[in-house]
Order: structure tokens, then sequence, then C-alpha cells
């Protein structure tokens, strides 16, 4: 059976906020012992997700009060994202399972999306706060978009892959990825334009990355680490929002796909990303690739809405 593990790199050094990170990793489990291993009857799952949600406002208060007695510097904007994930993200999830009945893809997206955004936010968020998120960006030009998006993003991703990661250059499609998965997340944006965000990443090395995060062994991509790459790549382009002014909602997610390697080539043909960067690690290379897309001039470039995998 799988079981999504609680990590010491996640420790924070506040044992209350330790503490409570644990428990929430434990309800998550139970979660998915419960219901999505176990098929159990629904009633457990509704009291488990209800004892999450309570949990988690109960934490996230804790935290903000923690972060002002000490007086943070990034208290504000640590809150924005507690907020956005109590008043946005959790309501939706909640929407979705009652309108499913609690359907097993739903549980799987809610253990999916309420493990990778603990995930990518203890990791870089909640370590920030006792200066434990190892290093920051180095110095770079805001108005260089591309030093922003290598640099912002280059510490989260290190933390993420727990691996020393390493921005080689540029990616193109002559650049060989062994078993690559293509990855095609849009969202819409508040300037009239939308962001496309495509990660390409080799199989092996991406259920590694998961299998990291969850502290569980995957051998195959299913729904929890799909909805989970989802977590991890909005905390992402929120990290690099805030480092051009930006507010961390200004980006919403709007459809994702995994495309087959003919896909990913034509929109390569079509018109190449703006910003195609490749990074390496002890594993394996791995790349991104970020566009802004006018939304006057978007024509297909939006993918659909999710699809099963």
């Amino acid at each position: 059976m799988q079981q999504i593990q609680w990590q010491d790199r996640f420790r924070i050094g506040v044992e209350s906020v330790d503490e409570a990170h644990r428990r929430l990793f434990s309800i998550v489990q139970k979660i998915m012992d419960l219901y999505v291993e176990k098929h159990e009857d629904k009633f457990a799952c509704v009291e488990g997700i209800k004892y999450f949600k309570a949990y988690a406002l109960k934490h996230f208060a804790e935290e903000e009060a923690y972060m002002r007695s000490i007086g943070y510097p990034g208290y504000r904007s640590h809150k924005r994202l507690h907020d956005k994930m109590r008043q946005d993200t959790l309501p939706s999830l909640e929407r979705a399972l009652y309108a499913s009945d609690f359907s097993t893809q739903a549980v799987q997206r809610f253990i999916g999306v309420c493990t990778g955004w603990l995930t990518g936010h203890i990791l870089v968020e909640d370590r920030a706060i006792t200066g434990k998120a190892a290093g920051g960006p180095a110095p770079f030009d805001p108005r260089d978009e591309l030093a922003v998006i290598r640099e912002v993003l280059l510490h989260p991703l290190q933390e993420m892959f727990g691996d020393n990661v390493q921005f080689i250059g540029r990616f193109s499609t002559k650049d060989t990825i062994a078993d690559a998965q293509y990855y095609e997340l849009a969202y819409s944006g508040q300037q009239g334009y939308k962001l496309r965000f495509i990660l390409v990443i080799g199989e092996p090395l991406l259920l590694r990355a998961a299998g990291l995060l969850f502290g569980i062994d995957f051998y195959a991509r299913n729904e929890i680490v799909r909805f989970a790459l989802q977590e991890i790549a909005q905390n992402l382009i929120q990290r690099a929002a805030a480092s051009f002014g930006e507010s961390p909602s200004a980006y919403q997610l709007e459809g994702d796909r995994f495309l087959d390697r003919t896909g990913f080539q034509q929109l390569f043909q079509e018109q190449a990303p703006q910003h195609s960067l490749l990074f390496n690690t002890s594993h394996d290379c791995f790349a991104l690739c970020v566009d802004k897309i006018p939304v006057a001039h978007e024509g297909q470039e939006t993918p659909p809405e999710a699809s099963p995998l």
C-alpha cells in the first residue's frame, strides 16, 4: 500500500508548525488509505476531508500568528497564499467532490492537489520563515524576464527535485530527453495575455521527483501525480509573478494536457516558445518552456480542458 510520508526535509524548526504539517500529511494519508486503497464507504472520506479542511484553517491561523509575532517581513505575501488556499482552492475541491458524489477521481484530485500544495508551500514558503530555504535567487535585473524565470525558479526546483539542479542553457527540440513526457498547462492572465507552461521531463525523473515529494514509490503516471504537478507548477508561477510585482492570483489554471512528441514538435514549429530553459540534475535533464500569449492572437494555442490520462 502506498504511504504518503512526512520527510525531515519538510521541517522548518518550529515544533508547533512542524507538528501541524505532520498531522496534515497524516490526514491525507488516512483519506487515501480508506477511500482510494480500501474503497470503503463515502462517510469515512467525507469526515476525513472535513477534518483536513478544519485542521488546515486552524494551522493557517496559528502559522500567521507566529509570523506576526516574529515580525516576519514576508508575512503579507505568505498570508495571501493561505487566503487563496482557504477561499478558492479548498472550496473548489469540495464542490468537485460533492458534484461527483465523491468519485475516486475527485478524491484523487483532492489528495494530489492538497499534497502538492503542502509540499511546495512547505519547501519554499514555510522554510523561508526560519531561513531554512536554501539560498535565494542571484542578483538579477527584474526587467529581464528570462533572468527572473531562470533565477527565481531555480531554488524551488532544487528543493522539489531533492537534487542539485543547474540551468545549462536554452532547450530546443534537438535536445534529447529519454522517455520524455510533455506536460502543458495554460493559465489566464490579467494583462491581456495567457501564460503557457510546458514541462519536458523523462518519465523516470518525473516519477522519481513525485516519489521524493510524496515519500512513496510511483511506478506509473497517475491522477495523483498529475494533480500534484498542477499545484507545484502553480507555486512556481506564483513566485515568478511575485518577482514582477504581480498578485499570486494573477494566473488561474484554464486547462492542462499531456502531449505526445508529435504534438509538442508541432507547437515548436508553429511558434517557438519565448523562453525554453534546459536544466540538468545528477539523474537526467528536463526543460521548462514558457510563453506569454496575447489573448487577441491566441488562435489554437490554449489547450483544451483536462482530459483523462
